[in-house]
């Protein structure tokens, strides 16, 4: 003789079935990383076709210079602590007199360089999880833990407390896409990093042709700033991370790059969530990431 199963034990049996199957018929949501590849070995990286300069003997970079395909070398004054390697097409003709630590040395940058183009292309296919216009006084971004992917117009900042202060812990980490140009001109401004941010998980993608980043008056900025289309110009200014440019990028008046490599931005998403930090720049939909 067959037992009958009580309908509240059957109801809580579905309800598993139903919770599993759906687990399974979700999207797919895989982890999304943003590699700079071979272009995280430089601190200051030209693009190709790049006229790169160095000027004034205070102008300094603390780690690896690359001159990219095609580019060309105007240095004049300053100091490099790493290796700059030049690309066998790129003009290293010009005679100076920045002091290079460890050395010139001739070697194909292609790889560097598609890198880097690969890594905007990366970035800028995230969908944001934050999206601010034009930034023109001070603004703290507050991190969720996981992977930020902010959309930004653009940063205009002049005066002594505009400072954009991105906010979190050590597994944080900020993509920032700029649709306009960058530019910083007080001593004071600042792009930083709070909390238990790192400088190494910061990355600005600049995608903007004309003149993505410009800083002068000696402000300060913090992560890796890629402009794959455009040139940058630090007249002077500080950089705690790195810069990577095409077209006219150059380090004057005692410019500064204090290298710290971008780590990249990586995130395992998770099937079931509370909150969109777990899905990777994914909706939390229902308690689970789609």
């Amino acid at each position: 003789m067959s037992k009958l199963i009580p309908w509240f034990r059957l109801s809580f049996r579905t309800g598993i079935l139903a919770t599993a199957m759906a687990a399974l018929m979700a999207p797919s949501v895989s982890a999304q990383t943003v590699d700079l590849g071979a272009a995280r070995d430089f601190c200051v990286l030209g693009l190709d076709d790049v006229d790169l300069s160095v000027t004034n003997p205070q102008t300094s970079v603390s780690g690896n210079v690359g001159l990219g395909p095609h580019g060309k070398q105007v240095f004049s004054d300053g100091f490099i602590g790493g290796v700059y390697t030049v690309d066998p097409t790129a003009d290293n003709s010009k005679s100076n007199n920045v002091v290079i630590t460890g050395g010139t040395v001739t070697a194909d940058l292609t790889a560097a360089v598609d890198a880097a183009r690969a890594a905007s292309a990366a970035s800028s296919a995230l969908p944001p999880t934050q999206t601010f216009g034009v930034i023109k006084d001070a603004l703290t971004i507050t991190g969720n833990g996981s992977l930020n992917v902010i959309a930004i117009d653009s940063i205009s900042f002049s005066g002594s407390t505009d400072k954009l202060t991105l906010d979190g812990g050590p597994s944080d980490v900020f993509i920032l896409n700029v649709a306009g140009p960058v530019k910083l001109s007080h001593k004071l401004s600042r792009i930083q990093v709070g909390g238990g941010a790192s400088e190494a998980h910061v990355l600005f993608n600049l995608t903007t042709d004309h003149a993505p980043l410009t800083i002068s008056g000696g402000a300060t900025i913090a992560g890796t700033y890629l402009a794959p289309n455009g040139g940058i110009r630090l007249s002077p200014g500080v950089v705690i991370g790195g810069i990577i440019g095409s077209a006219q990028t150059s380090l004057t008046s005692a410019a500064r790059v204090e290298c710290v490599p971008f780590e990249g931005g990586s995130c395992e998403p998770q099937v079931f969530c509370q909150d969109s930090s777990e899905c990777c720049g994914h909706a939390c939909t229902e308690g689970m990431c789609q």
